[in-house]
């Protein structure tokens, strides 16, 4: 049986907390560990009670949104998801929360069924939400979750759920790398309702911003010197084969030391 839910809520505006208190807390598989107007003192909330759901918004004291985005990069592992509720609008402030990795941003004012369905849709497409497993029994869904989003993939392009699922498929069935396009993407395809042309076109996409904007030092220790060398962008299947060994190994080295 799933635990709660845990959600801390990060807003300047009591009465916005007190509505979103209120609001999960009817709800019986919700649990809101605290509400902080602080971005600072949010941070120390997500530290001490590694929630699922991070609802917040840009505008808070001390740590303002993007800086307490930026701090839980550099601190936390296991990133919550993040629903962001902000009256700014400005291009340039949104497309840098959704680089962060945020789910969904909703504009104030909003209406408080919106953040619940909103926040339904992002734990009912991740079901290890809802077993809270410990660390080290982590799935494999959130292993290469985080990998993807160290190495610098906006959480919320097609391309990297996408990723993520082909990635998957591939350590739990190594041979399918070698039928990409008659296999592999068509699989992706009909569990996302897509085309394996989109799928495909998607997950290039993903790569190449990756490989243009992100995580430099991230993809150097997964790919070594074609980062910076001349052999340029690897191939999807490389791509995803590489990461797909990677996580593959560590899972065998952790079975022989744990003797299972």
């Amino acid at each position: 049986m799933g635990k709660n839910i845990i959600i801390v809520i990060a807003d300047s505006n009591l009465e916005t907390c007190e509505i979103l208190n209120d609001a999960f807390s009817a709800e019986k598989d919700f649990k809101v560990a605290g509400t902080v107007g602080d971005g600072k003192a949010a941070l120390e909330l997500i530290k001490r009670h590694d929630p699922d759901i991070l609802i917040m918004d840009f505008n808070l004291s001390t740590y303002d949104g993007i800086k307490l985005l930026e701090r839980l990069q550099e601190v936390k592992k296991r990133l919550p998801e993040i629903l962001i509720t902000t009256a700014v609008v400005r291009e340039s402030v949104l497309n840098m929360a959704y680089n962060f990795g945020a789910s969904f941003i909703i504009q104030k004012p909003f209406d408080v069924q919106t953040v619940v369905e909103r926040v339904r849709q992002i734990t009912n497409r991740m079901p290890e939400l809802m077993t809270r497993t410990p660390a080290h029994e982590r799935s494999l869904e959130s292993i290469v979750t985080d990998i993807l989003r160290e190495i610098g993939i906006p959480a919320h392009l097609k391309g990297f759920k996408y990723l993520r699922e082909a990635i998957v498929l591939t350590v739990n069935d190594m041979e399918i790398i070698n039928s990409m396009t008659k296999v592999l993407y068509p699989t992706v395809a009909e569990r996302f309702n897509s085309t394996w042309i989109l799928v495909e076109r998607d997950i290039r996409s993903a790569i190449e911003i990756a490989w243009d904007r992100g995580n430099i030092e991230a993809l150097q220790k997964l790919f070594g010197y074609t980062v910076s060398g001349k052999r340029g962008k690897p191939t999807n299947s490389e791509f995803i084969a590489l990461i797909a060994d990677k996580i593959y190994l560590d899972k065998k080295d952790r079975e022989w030391r744990h003797g299972k």
